[in-house]
């Protein structure tokens, strides 16, 4: 007789997805169930290479785990051979094949497959026809091992014939997890039924689903007790998941609308902030930056920049945005061109800018802006405020800025 712990490992053995709801994996096809993951060749789980001395250690213990696998076979074969094959001793020779497969032995060549899922298969035919009632485990497990060796179509016929001696759920997820085909199809579109009265109420739309796409999406020929019923229960279920699914995109459109026009803003207050914090930036006012300040255009208008006590150099400058708000720039100790200048901005935030080796004019500057970036320049052949200087920019762009006629503080400078 069969015993409940065999038959729960049975049915383990048939489905091979322990762990795993059933309708999370009613859409789900094996593309290749006789083909188990490998181990990682040369790789460790980091991704790197692995040492010599662990990978070698990994083989020993795999081979050592094959042979001691190869030996449970055997001995299960001469325990068939002196006591008589039952149920029981043809589902634990079902079992050791699978493992073989599973863990690579078939793989690796140490196991002969073509050898033992024959003699498995054979074993569990011969047990059906000894014990016809054990014919759903002993089916189920034949299910398994034909899904070892790719032949989806046996496999499906396996499932069905035990899916036709008692309904079981784990053995339908089992049936519909075989790649898709003609057979396999036709196999659970003849199971639906069966199993019908063992769906879980809150799981019918899925299992209504799965049903019809086998048909071919033909109602009429789905035929159980209350079809009517939960066919109406599934396409109520299918309407509100387009709806929300439509308000998920809808969502989702908003929150991506949202992020661009805040990158947008973010871009559009780094630009405005760039050209505070960067002196002579632009059209120099009646020809003097260094007194009269200068103008700048952005796409979000104009910034227009005046000299502090008309001293731009020694006491810093006020630069308006398009919007109305202001940042005011300040010269460390009054001296712009030696000790460089700190910039704030409307939010509060700062700038500060930097000096190259305490001689901006020469070589250049470095400003760090309130979001941590940098943007550094440098001077056009050692001369800023004659020849002009380029700036890179923390996105990765550069802006380049030419003296108007040799003169940047007077005659300003165009900037590219």
């Amino acid at each position: 007789m069969r015993s409940a712990p065999l038959t729960a490992a049975v049915l383990t053995l048939a489905v091979g997805l322990g762990g795993c709801t059933f309708f999370g994996k009613l859409f789900k096809v094996e593309t290749s169930s006789s083909q188990p993951a490998t181990v990682s060749q040369g790789s460790s789980a980091g991704g790197g290479a692995a040492a010599p001395d662990a990978q070698q250690e990994r083989e020993a213990q795999l081979s050592q785990a094959h042979r001691r696998l190869a030996d449970e076979l055997d001995a299960a074969r001469q325990e068939i051979a002196s006591e008589g094959l039952d149920s029981t001793r043809a589902l634990a020779f079902a079992e050791l094949t699978t493992k073989a497969y599973d863990s690579e032995a078939v793989a690796r060549g140490r196991i002969d497959g073509a050898a033992i899922h024959a003699e498995a298969l054979g074993y569990l035919e011969e047990a059906k026809r000894a014990e016809p009632a054990a014919t759903v485990d002993l089916a189920a497990a034949a299910g398994a091992i034909h899904r070892r060796v790719g032949d989806a179509d046996a496999a499906a016929q396996a499932y069905s014939e035990s899916i036709a001696a008692e309904p079981r759920f784990g053995v339908f997820q089992a049936l519909v997890s075989l790649p898709r085909g003609g057979a396999t199809d036709a196999a659970v579109a003849d199971a639906c039924p069966k199993v019908r009265a063992q769906v879980p109420e809150g799981e019918v739309p899925d299992f209504v689903g799965l049903c019809l796409d086998r048909v071919g999406g033909d109602s009429r020929a789905l035929k159980w007790d209350g079809v009517r019923g939960d066919l109406v229960a599934y396409s109520a279920e299918m309407k509100r998941r387009e709806e929300e699914a439509a308000r998920q995109a809808q969502e989702e459109a908003r929150r991506r609308e949202e992020e661009a026009k805040a990158e947008a803003e973010a871009a559009g207050k780094r630009e405005l902030y760039q050209v505070a914090a960067v002196f002579a930036a632009g059209r120099c006012e009646f020809g003097d930056c260094a007194h009269r300040g200068w103008s700048v255009r952005t796409d979000q208008g104009e910034v227009r920049v005046t000299c502090q006590f008309s001293d731009c150099l020694g006491r810093g400058w006020d630069a308006r945005f398009p919007d109305g708000k202001s940042a005011t720039t300040s010269c460390s100790f009054g001296e712009c061109l030696d000790r460089g200048w700190e910039t704030r901005f409307p939010d509060g935030s700062t700038a500060r800018t930097t000096c190259s080796f305490g001689e901006c004019a020469t070589r250049g500057w470095e400003t760090r802006l309130p979001d941590g970036s940098t943007s550094r320049t440098t001077c056009q052949f050692g001369e800023c405020f004659t020849r002009g200087w380029e700036t890179s920019l923390p996105d990765g762009g550069r802006i380049r800025c030419n003296c108007q006629f040799g003169e940047c503080l007077t005659r300003g400078t165009d900037c590219s």
